[in-house]
């Protein structure tokens, strides 16, 4: 026994073996389970360097997706991973039928979803919920005030709406934003939420290069408002440059509806398109001289819609175009495909009408949110704390034992 205890302590006494354990956690969640360890463990775990090779091997998993059915206005939660590890996690993600505070999803990102609530506007028409961490209960959002405008006209003849996200820059924050649009004149009022206070407006007004019927706000990523419109361009607003500015992208040759917009890692994004059977992803970056440049990434035939003979509807998307939700409105299905596999799955649904509802992904929390450790619950490296990842390294650990009474911890950690 006192042999083993001393393996077990060279083995993850030794920084570079206990990353490659560490590496091979599968799960964010267990990776801060380990970080609970010690303040050593923790070090190792948040280390940036270390999370992109976690990130590069544990890619963010699709647990489920949301459904707003605006026809309905009852929201649905489809389970999709199968993992035992997540079972628990994805049970909680659903609605009971007596929550009074169901709503309608408007958007979904690192574990938060948000959902609004029609006609409670003296109360926050908005809930931000934790669906994977139900003790952390709902946040009621109240929308900030909408400044005045002395440019009105009267009778008021204008296209107006509000639109509100969740922040893909913070794990905590949102934005909102209010819209309006009086015949190529636009205005936007945009405000983001930090530690439960709204900042200070941001007020744009312009002018758009020709008239609109409509406009409407699609995404908010890396700073930028992407508006979609009923013409062949985005139009934007960079809302955290020194003096917000705004910009117009042409779209891709021949896209000009059903499509999404899905954010990247970098300063750039994807549109996906979809065209009776065919389903297009291109890439959109801007070039140091100011100029759009899209890339068609893949362009390739859905074959459960070619084989019902339906179009399919692009409802939702997940970031950096890593798959798609696609509507068949004749068979009441979603269409989950895995844009690099090309894997379709089929999920069978009860909507009334398929342009009319949206869908958001909930994913696996990424990156991860770890705990501030303190002396009092920082463990050292005691032996009595192995416990706490063996249950879910168990195999890593013991085949580094096995190596570490034969060869070198380097080459151990090779060998994995």
């Amino acid at each position: 026994m006192g042999g083993s205890k001393a393996a077990m302590a060279a083995v993850l006494g030794d920084d570079d073996l206990l990353r490659e354990i560490l590496l091979r956690l599968g799960f964010p969640a267990f990776l801060v389970r380990a970080a609970l360890v010690s303040k050593r463990w923790l070090g190792l775990a948040a280390d940036p360097a270390f999370l992109r090779r976690f990130r590069d091997r544990h890619p963010p998993q699709l647990l489920g997706f949301y459904v707003n059915d605006a026809c309905s206005r009852r929201p649905q939660f489809v389970p999709v991973s199968e993992a035992p590890e997540l079972r628990v996690a994805v049970s909680r993600a659903g609605f009971d039928d007596g929550d009074p505070f169901v709503g309608l999803p408007v958007d979904c990102r690192n574990g938060r979803l948000l959902v609004l609530k029609p006609g409670e506007f003296a109360c926050g028409r908005y809930v931000v919920r934790s669906p994977l961490c139900p003790t952390r209960g709902m946040v009621r959002v109240l929308p900030p005030a909408q400044l005045p405008l002395d440019w009105l006209p009267e009778p008021l003849e204008l296209s107006s709406h509000s639109a509100c996200f969740l922040s893909r820059d913070s794990s905590d924050g949102i934005v909102f934003v209010y819209l309006l649009l009086i015949n190529r004149k636009l205005s936007l009022q945009v405000y983001v939420l930090q530690s439960g206070s709204w900042g200070e407006c941001i007020l744009a007004e312009g002018q758009l290069p020709e008239l609109l019927n409509d406009v409407w706000i699609e995404m908010s990523a890396h700073g930028k408002l992407y508006m979609c419109t009923d013409n062949a361009y985005i139009h934007g607003l960079d809302f955290v440059a020194p003096h917000p500015q705004f910009f117009t992208i042409n779209l891709p040759n021949q896209v000009y509806e059903n499509y999404k917009l899905s954010c990247g890692d970098d300063a750039g994004f994807y549109l996906i398109h979809g065209e009776e059977f065919q389903l297009s992803v291109w890439h959109h970056e801007t070039d140091d001289n100011g100029q759009d440049n899209w890339e068609l990434v893949d362009r390739f035939c859905v074959r459960t819609a070619h084989d019902r003979h339906e179009e399919i509807l692009v409802v939702g998307v997940g970031d950096n175009a890593e798959f798609v939700f696609l509507g068949l409105q004749a068979s009441r299905a979603i269409i989950c495909v895995n844009l690099s596999s090309r894997k379709e799955t089929v999920y069978e649904m009860t909507v009334d009408l398929m342009c009319y509802i949206s869908v958001f992904p909930l994913m696996t929390v990424w990156p991860p949110i770890f705990p501030a450790l303190n002396d009092e619950v920082d463990h050292g490296d005691n032996l009595n704390i192995f416990a706490a990842v063996h249950s879910v390294c168990r195999k890593w650990l013991e085949q580094l034992l096995r190596f570490s009474g034969k060869r070198t911890s380097r080459t151990a950690a090779r060998r994995l």
